[in-house]
């Protein structure tokens, strides 16, 4: 009997660790209906803008895109994206850096000469999680 007493709370417990949330980011495309959306997840103000946690992209079709990619666990996370607009991968600059294509970060912010703090983009994910976002 105690054998399978704890046979059931080890299931109980896997099932507990692999609960894992969903953050779902929902484009809509006002001026360029083409392209992809790229997207880079950061978990923690160490990796944010450095080293990648997760990485998704998706194609703009009919001014829509929709990005959804598991969170094993909650805590603060941070995101920045880009409409990648000729579909080559990268965010394509001028001659001093600053960006040709629309792009983001999570909480709205836009960054100045750079890309803002975790601590200005972070967002808690507890639960399944779904953002939406205007490019214009």
């Amino acid at each position: 009997m105690t054998t399978l007493i704890l046979f059931f709370s080890s299931v109980a417990l896997m099932a507990q660790s692999t609960d894992s949330k969903v953050l779902t980011l929902n484009f809509e495309i006002t001026k360029h209906d083409k392209g992809q959306i790229l997207f880079a997840l950061y978990n923690s103000s160490e990796s944010h803008m450095d080293d990648t946690f997760k990485t998704a992209k998706a194609k703009v079709e009919n001014g829509k895109a929709k990005i959804s990619v598991k969170i094993i666990q909650p805590g603060f996370y941070s995101f920045s994206y880009f409409h990648d607009l000729n579909s080559n991968d990268e965010l394509d600059t001028n001659l001093v850096g600053v960006p040709k294509e629309p792009y983001g970060f999570s909480n709205g912010e836009k960054g100045r000469l750079g890309p803002p703090d975790f601590e200005d983009c972070k967002i808690k994910i507890n639960d399944d999680t779904n953002i939406q976002i205007s490019i214009k």
